[in-house]
C-alpha cells in the first residue's frame, strides 16, 4: 500500500496540512506552508510522501529515535506518522502521535487541528471540540479550522452554531468551495433551501467543471419540487461524469416524477449496480 495523503484524514485537514505533505496545488491555499526553516521535503521517506505506508512510518520512527532536538523536525515526523496510520485505520495510533506533536509544541495549531479530525473519526466530538477551540485560539484567521468545527457541531446536531462557523469559514476563504457546500448542507438540514441554493449556486460558479455543485443543487430542487431545474442540474452533471450515481439517481427520481414510475427505472438500476448503498445516502438528504 503506498503512502496517499488524500486517503487519511478529512479535507479540511489536509487544506491545512501543507506541511511536507505531498498535496496538489489546489489544496494549499490555506493553512501552513513550507519555509526554509523547515525540514528538506525531499530528505527521506518521512517526508518525501513517495513511500509504502511502512516506509513512511520506519523513516519517521528513525528520525524521532535519532535524538534530534530539531522541534519542527520532530513535529513533521510524528504529524506524518499520524496521517500513515490513518491510512490503515489505526486512529489510536495516529491520535497519539497527534499527542506527541503537541506536547514537543504546544503552540502550533495545526497539531490540535488535525488531532481534532482524528476525534471527529472516532465520534469524540467534545474532544475534537476542544482541539479545535485552542487552534482557533492560537491561530483565529484559518478557515479550514473554522469548516471543520462546523462540520463537528454538525456531528453533534448542533446546526446554530455549525451555520456559525461555516459563516466564518466563507468570510476568510470566499473563493474556497468547500464552505459554501458544507453551509449549503446546513441550510439543508434546516430546510432553508432557497438560501443552500444559493450556495450550491456559489459552488458551480466557482468551479463550473466540478460536479458536486449540480448534484447538490438538483437535489434541493427536488425537496422543492422543482422537477424541471432538478432535472437540468442532474442532467449537467452527467454531461461532466456520466457515470455519477447520485445524479443518476436525481435523474431517475425526475423522470419517474414527471412521467410514469417506471420512467427512471433504468437510471436507478444503473445507479445502484455502479454504488449499491446509493439510495441510502440519498435518503440522508430528506428525500422520500
Amino acid at each position: 500500500m503506498r503512502f496517499s495523503a488524500s486517503k487519511l484524514f478529512p479535507v479540511a485537514v489536509l487544506a491545512g496540512f501543507v506541511l511536507l505533505t505531498a498535496l496538489p496545488s489546489s489544496a494549499q491555499s490555506v493553512g501552513e506552508t513550507i519555509t526554509p526553516e523547515q525540514p528538506d521535503p525531499n530528505l527521506d521517506p518521512c517526508f518525501d510522501g513517495k513511500g509504502s505506508v511502512k516506509e513512511v512510518l520506519d523513516a519517521c520512527a528513525a528520525l524521532i529515535a535519532s535524538g534530534t532536538t530539531d522541534k519542527q523536525k520532530l513535529v513533521a515526523a510524528h504529524s506524518i506518522r499520524a496521517l500513515a496510520f490513518s491510512a490503515t485505520g489505526k486512529l489510536d495510533d495516529a491520535l497519539a502521535e497527534m499527542d506527541a506533536a503537541v506536547e514537543i509544541n504546544p503552540e502550533r495549531a495545526n497539531s490540535y487541528f488535525m488531532r481534532a479530525a482524528g476525534y471527529d473519526a472516532k465520534k469524540d466530538y467534545d474532544k475534537a471540540l476542544a482541539d479545535l477551540d485552542k487552534a482557533i485560539s492560537l491561530n483565529g484567521k484559518d478557515g479550514d479550522y473554522y469548516l471543520l468545527r462546523g462540520q463537528v457541531y454538525s456531528h453533534k446536531g448542533d446546526l446554530d452554531k455549525a451555520l456559525a462557523d461555516l459563516n466564518e469559514k466563507v468570510k476568510l476563504n470566499p473563493e474556497a468551495t468547500n464552505g459554501y457546500t458544507s453551509r449549503g448542507d446546513i441550510y439543508r438540514q434546516r430546510k432553508e433551501y432557497d438560501l443552500s441554493i444559493t450556495d450550491y449556486s456559489e459552488v458551480i460558479k466557482l468551479d463550473t467543471r466540478g460536479v458536486k455543485g449540480y448534484v447538490d443543487r438538483g437535489w434541493i430542487y427536488v425537496l422543492k419540487d422543482d422537477l424541471d431545474k432538478a432535472g437540468a442540474d442532474f442532467d449537467t452533471a452527467l454531461k461532466i461524469q456520466e457515470n455519477n450515481a447520485a445524479a443518476l439517481v436525481g435523474r431517475g427520481v425526475v423522470k419517474s416524477r414527471k412521467g410514469k414510475p417506471t420512467d427512471g427505472s433504468g437510471d436507478l438500476a444503473l445507479a445502484k449496480r455502479l454504488e449499491p448503498g446509493i439510495f441510502d445516502e440519498i435518503k440522508k438528504l430528506g428525500v422520500k
